[in-house]
């Protein structure tokens, strides 16, 4: 099959059709029809990395330069994170013994299908209690039987892969789509490691940790790890859509709105099934690595339950994002001297709690590693540069929501219920950003509330 499509791309060429983007789809749609998704092999952050020495040196991400080692260019790194490796860092493919890692592509293929006929597969609850999936754990959730607890997530996960549309013909089209405008940035599994991720100045989101930062999603209360970080289907079609600004994310505002549903049901379906692998690696590596008094002996039937609880567990967060928008009320802030008092409100709000991050209004290099392993800084906030959108109601999710993946810390407890004669401090920090970002605001700014200074 792919000779004969060759031959025809190679026929058309001569005919006088030599379209490069041609060349490509019909390569990627032939790798395709026989590929499977690779079993995860690249370091796995778990715990602290501490503080990165410095920014890495051009495409060589930390975690990367860690796998090689020796021929490492940034020893500085090798000599901070060696150290953590079977601890803070796992290597699945030394930590995981061959068996276990066949076993689990089997498990994954089961589950999430191939690149060609990819799938959004969780058990049925009537399956969940013959493989007896919180049976072998003792994460039930509290105040609820095993069967109890089983048959809930088996619903709430059956209920997510309806509410996100993830259909079996929405993902081959999404797949198609993918392989075409994505892969070669995102890679093939999602994992960010496409032939031009290296060359990017920022590496392309890493999907399989189930997290993104620009959100506008938080369940109620206080979220469980899991929920955090997890986007709207919307806020995945806006970024496929408008594109990351000061970032390699271009804009595909070129597609159809079609074209961009089935693209963000196939993020999910990759970021499901990677999250899914995720979990079960970090849980078997414990198991047969460091396991605890109680803890049972590796079986197939073990692997087979951890797999199904953790894709079932996964998707139930993903329906949770979907239904728990952001309340975003309104700036209420109809006259410019409104305006400038609320932002005068928010410079006071963003010393008290945004500015021992953003030192020097993020002018000052403050480096950390992000749930990933690459080394980020706070958002110089002069700029007015924002990579999920500079919109008022982009910028008040961020403030609500923080951003999880970056250690950005949410402010949702300043949020609720405002009066509409009352402040919002989000919405006064909100305000004070965006004065930040343009030289006349912040010298309106000035002139309205002398004691404020910004240099």
């Amino acid at each position: 099959m792919r000779r004969l499509l060759l031959a025809l791309v190679a026929a058309a060429t001569a005919a006088g059709c030599d379209s490069p983007a041609l060349t490509v789809d019909i390569a990627h749609i032939a790798d395709a029809t026989t590929a499977r998704y690779p079993v995860r092999s690249d370091l796995m952050p778990v715990g602290d990395l501490g503080a990165p020495p410095r920014w890495y040196s051009a495409g060589a991400p930390p975690l990367r330069v860690l796998k090689l080692d020796a021929a490492a260019p940034d020893a500085e790194f090798v000599a901070q994170l060696k150290p953590k490796l079977g601890r803070a860092i796992l290597d699945p493919e030394k930590d995981l013994t061959p068996e276990l890692r066949k076993e689990l592509a089997a498990f994954l293929d089961a589950a999430f299908g191939t690149p060609a006929a990819p799938v959004v597969r969780p058990v049925t609850v009537k399956d969940a209690e013959k493989l007896k999936v919180y049976e072998a754990y003792t994460e039930g959730r509290a105040g609820k039987s095993a069967a109890q607890a089983t048959e809930e997530a088996a619903t709430e996960a059956a209920a997510a892969v309806e509410q996100l549309g993830l259909t079996d013909a929405a993902l081959a089209r999404g797949a198609v789509l993918y392989r075409r405008w994505c892969a070669e940035c995102h890679g093939p599994s999602g994992a960010g490691d496409g032939i031009h991720a290296v060359a990017g100045t920022a590496m392309p989101r890493d999907y399989r940790r189930g997290v993104f930062k620009f959100v506008t999603a938080f369940p109620p209360g206080t979220p469980r790890k899991g929920e955090l970080g997890k986007p709207r289907k919307d806020d995945l079609r806006r970024s496929i859509t408008n594109g990351l600004p000061g970032s390699m994310m271009p804009a595909f505002a070129q597609l159809t709105t079609a074209d961009i549903d089935d693209l963000a049901g196939y993020v999910i379906h990759l970021s499901v099934r990677g999250e899914a692998e995720f979990d079960w690696m970090t849980r078997m590596i414990q198991l047969t690595k460091n396991p605890n008094e109680d803890d049972p002996d590796y079986s197939r039937a073990l692997g087979q339950q951890t797999l199904a609880l953790r894709v079932l567990l996964t998707l139930g967060n993903w329906g949770r994002a979907e239904a728990n928008r952001i309340p975003v009320p309104p700036e209420n802030t109809p006259t410019p001297t409104d305006r400038l008092a609320s932002a005068a409100r928010g410079f006071r709000v963003f010393t008290s709690t945004c500015a021992s991050c953003h030192q020097n209004y993020g002018r000052t290099q403050q480096l950390k590693f992000d749930v990933w392993g690459t080394v980020v800084q706070p958002r110089n906030l002069t700029l007015g540069v924002y990579r999920g959108g500079r919109r008022g109601e982009d910028l008040y999710a961020r403030v609500y929501a923080g951003i999880y993946a970056s250690t950005m810390p949410d402010s949702k407890a300043k949020a609720g219920a405002v009066p509409a004669d009352q402040p919002d401090a989000i919405w006064d920090a909100v305000h004070f950003l965006q004065a930040l970002a343009d030289p006349r605001d912040r010298m309106l700014l000035g002139q309205f509330d002398p004691t404020i200074r910004i240099e």
